[in-house]
């Protein structure tokens, strides 16, 4: 049985149907290299989420493994073969699944190598490593049960895109958990994990799953074959199989849909019901909690981030926000810090600005990074638009000036944003393009001049109160 698994195994391994789906996953997980700052947890993850473009490969793979004997006129030779039916499905199935988790553990491998060679630090969830693997199984071993009851070429084209649809359906919470090959994973950090976690409860689900298909398999193939076949291991795995889907399957159904971290203690963890109350505080601050430990900057600005993303993160969110950093450094009320949170949400403290994990390491526009940064200087963050002010925000006007006299944007892209563009760059107006205008006026105007002009007028820019016609170099 050895010698057909292993021949089996290296027929597998070469097979195009299989490493059709290695490809894409390959190609799906590069991609993410070009907008992620690397570090090797967060590189697990995207390992995980593409590797499950192998589990289409793995369906072909298994599929026509399965109607391979019928479909080659060699299924009455294997019958008259001194080797049981039972026997040689089980090297089948042994075979597939080795060469279907190898597959993944491929991927898994050579992205967190990448991750590591580009930089990356911290420790990778080897739990996405077995949950990833145990999905391609299990979807080798569905590929191999629809091609022997099939027995058709067309059903098991088919059966790869049909499965890999079928794991993707987003529907209810209960259908994200208990997807059959990919686990729907909530917020994740760094440092405190998935919020919640259900990596533990889904691996007994998938083990279940796959004790169940392939005892299946196994039944369903010693049928016809001239001896009765061990009922025992198979009635064995098939109850452990029953047991472990029940008891994870409700494991999942019981965890919460997701939680919003307010802390990094467990105990703060709060439903969004529970949390909007408190996020909506303009007083409320994540606690420092010391993680955030590897910071790179100067007076004008620091930057600090978790280790695993090492000080070469935070100089380059300072080489982006620093430009506008310079612009107010000095008034009153104008953040001197950057700090990186879990939460989704960033808020403002003292001279601290709290953004999320999340908003650093995917390193989108600059906007998004010096934005919130403007929104605490200006104290955007905390007061609302007044509602008798018809011509915008004075303070989205002094934002749009900062970002383009700081070198994120430029005069030109503040004149095509128009009315619906400006939301990008962190315009909250009702009318915000009324605010271009005095922009531009100010951009004209040498830095200094606007700064020292601004000064005295600080407060009541702050507030909101100021007008749009008090602003440097307005026309009257």
């Amino acid at each position: 049985m050895r010698a057909v698994a292993r021949i089996e195994a290296r027929h597998l391994a070469r097979s195009p149907l299989l490493w059709i789906g290695v490809a894409l996953a390959a190609w799906s997980t590069a991609l993410t290299f070009r907008s992620e700052w690397p570090a090797l947890a967060p590189a697990s993850l995207n390992a995980y989420l593409n590797g499950f473009l192998i589990s289409a490969g793995a369906v072909w793979a298994g599929a026509w493994l399965g109607l391979r004997d019928r479909v080659s006129g060699a299924a009455d030779l294997v019958a008259v073969t001194p080797t049981t039916p039972r026997r040689l499905w089980w090297a089948r199935l042994t075979s597939v699944g080795a060469v279907a988790a190898g597959a993944f553990a491929l991927l898994y491998a050579t992205t967190l190598a990448v991750s590591a060679a580009a930089g990356g630090r911290g420790t990778p969830d080897l739990r996405l490593l077995a949950d990833g693997a145990l999905g391609v199984v299990l979807s080798a071993l569905v590929g191999m049960t629809v091609g022997r009851l099939s027995g058709s070429r067309t059903v098991a084209v088919l059966a790869g895109p049909v499965w890999y649809l079928l794991c993707m359906v987003s529907g209810d919470p209960w259908g994200r958990r208990l997807s059959p090959a990919l686990l729907q994973l909530g917020p994740d950090s760094v440092e405190l994990g998935f919020v919640p976690d259900p990596l533990w409860p889904h691996l007994a689900y998938l083990l279940g799953l796959v004790l169940l298909v392939g005892a299946g398999l196994l039944t369903q193939a010693a049928r016809g074959g001239g001896q009765r076949p061990r009922l025992a291991p198979v009635l064995v795995a098939a109850l452990a199989g029953l047991a472990l889907v029940g008891v994870g399957g409700a494991r999942l159904v019981a965890l919460p849909e997701t939680l919003v971290i307010l802390g990094p203690d467990p105990a703060d963890w709060k439903p969004p019901a529970e949390a909007e109350a408190v996020l909506n505080d303009p007083s409320f601050a994540y606690p420092d909690d010391g993680r955030a430990s590897s910071c790179a900057g100067d007076a004008t600005l620091t930057t600090c981030v978790y280790p695993a993303y090492r000080p070469a993160l935070a100089r380059r969110v300072n080489e982006i926000v620093q430009p506008v950093a310079r612009l107010l450094a000095g008034l009153p009320d104008v953040p001197t810090r950057i700090r990186m949170v879990p939460t989704d949400s960033g808020h403002c403290n003292g001279d601290e600005v709290q953004m999320a994990e999340t908003t650093l390491r995917w390193l989108g526009p600059p906007g998004t990074l010096a934005g919130p940064y403007l929104s605490c200087a200006l104290g955007h963050a905390h007061q609302p638009t007044p509602s008798g002010n018809p011509t915008g925000d004075v303070r989205d006007a002094v934002k749009l000036w900062a970002l383009a006299a700081g070198g994120v944007v430029t005069a030109e892209e503040l004149q095509r944003a128009g009315d619906t563009g400006l939301w990008q760059l962190g315009a909250t107006g009702e009318r915000p393009s009324a605010t271009v205008a005095p922009a531009l006026a100010m951009l004209e105007l040498p830095a200094d001049r606007v700064r020292a002009e601004l000064a005295p007028r600080w407060e009541r820019l702050r507030a909101g109160t100021l007008p749009m016609s008090e602003l440097p170099g307005q026309r009257p």
